[in-house]
């Protein structure tokens, strides 16, 4: 696609090639300069609640569903899957990364196949439900959007729906296995 588009522009417009990747390099550098701070309020948020011990009364609340769904854990390991959730809940998957890294860890039975719990915790990151798109919002709201947090439906409809459906159906799968 890339190579295409650079043909194109050479074909059709040969003198603004390099002005073109000179002014996309530098918005992508604006853009990321930008999403620095959004990026460190929201981890500061979570080191707060972290420095709070607000982690561990989030573990409490969500030790229930995420028992039922990814079955007995040591409480480290579902301290780490609940933060993993939390911080994809709202909006910040870079923060949720190094959690959910120390959850597959504790996952992880040291066996050469995945299991269930952590296909489990791969399918919840990928379809990754969101009630506040803090990243989407931020990016209209940088780019100038009258109404950056009109997207905060359609967020919630359009993950709450896979993230449910992807759940599922790995229960699904595992229900069948089991008996078949």
């Amino acid at each position: 696609m890339l190579i295409s588009s650079l043909v194109m522009m050479a074909i059709f417009s040969p003198g603004s090639v390099v002005g073109t990747m000179m002014e996309a390099g530098k918005m992508g550098v604006t853009m990321c300069i930008e999403f620095i701070g959004i990026y460190a309020v929201w981890m500061g948020v979570m080191q707060v609640m972290d420095d709070c011990k607000l982690s561990h009364k989030l573990s409490k609340i969500l030790s229930r569903p995420v028992q039922y769904i990814f079955g007995k854990t040591d409480a480290e390991t579902e301290k780490n899957i609940c933060l993993n959730i939390a911080s994809n809940i709202i909006g910040i998957g870079s923060a949720a990364t190094p959690y959910g890294i120390k959850a597959m860890q504790g996952l992880d039975k040291g066996d050469k196949r995945a299991t269930r719990a952590m296909i489990m915790l791969v399918v919840i990151n990928s379809t990754g439900i969101q009630l506040l798109p803090t990243t989407v919002i931020g990016m209209r709201a940088m780019a100038g959007s009258a109404s950056p947090s009109c997207v905060l439906w359609p967020t919630i409809v359009s993950t709450f729906i896979p993230t449910i459906l992807g759940v599922l159906l790995v229960s699904a799968i595992y229900r069948r296995r089991s008996n078949g």
